[in-house]
């Protein structure tokens, strides 16, 4: 499988909610870290490690009642994939200011590094559109 269709199935994988823990396995490396810059909804930015992302994305699950990446283009450079995508969730519960039923739009750069044919790192640069 090529770094594109890697990154391809890794982000169907999480905006899934009924990926489960086996298919993320095969796609995430154990030593994956996962770096969100700072951004509308996360103003300090955050490094996680993959426990610590895996417990990030269960969360999600229960905010979002969906979510999806539309994917505009990748460029593969050795084991790196950058990605510019959109990004929409519709909430599915109330979050500070966020109502349930409330749609996020972000646009979406993603830097992916891979190791062993799985995703070992992720850096995310996102702009959220206002809210």
């Amino acid at each position: 499988m090529s770094h594109d269709q890697l990154v391809d199935r890794y982000l169907a994988a999480i905006t899934d909610p009924q990926t489960d823990d086996e298919t993320l396995d095969r796609l995430i490396h154990p030593d994956y870290t996962f770096r969100e810059w700072p951004n509308a909804i996360n103003l300090a930015g955050t490094e996680r490690d993959r426990a610590t992302s895996m417990q990030g994305l269960a969360a999600g699950r229960t905010m979002l009642m969906s979510h999806a990446f539309e994917v505009h283009e990748h460029i593969v450079s050795g084991d790196t994939v950058a990605s510019r995508m959109t990004w929409r969730g519709t909430m599915a519960i109330d979050a500070g200011p966020l109502k349930a039923g409330t749609e996020l739009v972000a646009h979406v750069s993603q830097h992916t590094t891979i190791r062993d044919g799985q995703v070992l790192r992720t850096e995310s640069f996102d702009c959220y559109e206002p809210f």
